[in-house]
């Protein structure tokens, strides 16, 4: 009797560890889609620029935040005339890895200047982050000049344009923390030639500050302080 009892016993377990190795076999790869061709992950996003800390100013004014100048490198450069959808067909100028350039299609503008791989082009004017003998032959001002030679090209999202900038060598850029206050007035399109501030739309609700981003020029004795001049190479 005990012989009858031991034989379906020991085909169970033969079965159960038929079954066992049946399922690891199928197990599929870590990172890999059991189907073929069709992979199972997304390739992780490219980590955005790393900025490195040149000076810091303490402001004059009473409760206001210290002045932080970052230098930054983007590896394709671009500058973004992001145009708002109808009816005020408003515009504002971005910086961004070429590679970034899809953002535009699924990201609104309030998120898109939140990211750390989207820059606004500067409006300000200042002095060098590095002290030198010459220091006030030098500023720091926007980007649109790099890119003013450029033909403009389609956005993915269909309406915004965008130019390839001309980084000076060592291909330094720098980023500087600011009131979002002045970028909230997009400049109104078109945006062939000129522009001008439309002070009546509040672009930005909800934004407190933006990083905005600079470049090194180098200008005369009679432009000093209107952020014109020659490009420094």
């Amino acid at each position: 009797m005990k012989a009858i009892y031991c034989i379906p016993l020991l085909s169970i377990l033969i079965l159960g560890t038929s079954a066992a190795a049946t399922a690891q076999v199928r197990r599929p790869v870590p990172g890999k889609s059991s189907a073929k061709g069709k992979p199972g992950s997304r390739v992780a996003a490219p980590p955005a620029p790393m900025e490195t800390a040149k000076r810091v100013d303490s402001s004059d004014d009473e409760g206001k935040p210290p002045l932080v100048i970052s230098k930054v490198k983007i590896k394709d450069p671009v500058l973004v005339f992001y145009q708002q959808a109808a009816p005020n067909n408003a515009v504002q100028q971005l910086l961004m890895d070429e590679k970034n350039l899809p953002l535009l299609k699924t990201v609104s503008l309030e998120d898109l200047v939140a990211r750390r791989e989207v820059f606004i082009d500067g409006l300000g004017n200042y002095d060098p982050p590095k002290a030198a003998a010459d220091a006030e032959k030098y500023r720091l001002t926007g980007v649109s000049q790099l890119a003013s030679s450029e033909k403009r090209k389609s956005a993915p999202d269909g309406r915004s344009t965008y130019a390839r900038l001309k980084v000076p060598s060592p291909g330094d850029l720098y980023v500087v923390r600011e009131s979002a206050e002045e970028y909230r007035h997009f400049v109104s399109g078109p945006q062939k030639k000129g522009s001008r501030i439309d002070f009546s739309v509040n672009a930005l609700p909800g934004v407190d500050s933006v990083r905005a981003i600079y470049t090194l020029r180098k200008i005369d004795a009679s432009e000093r302080g209107a952020g014109s001049g020659d490009i420094i190479r």
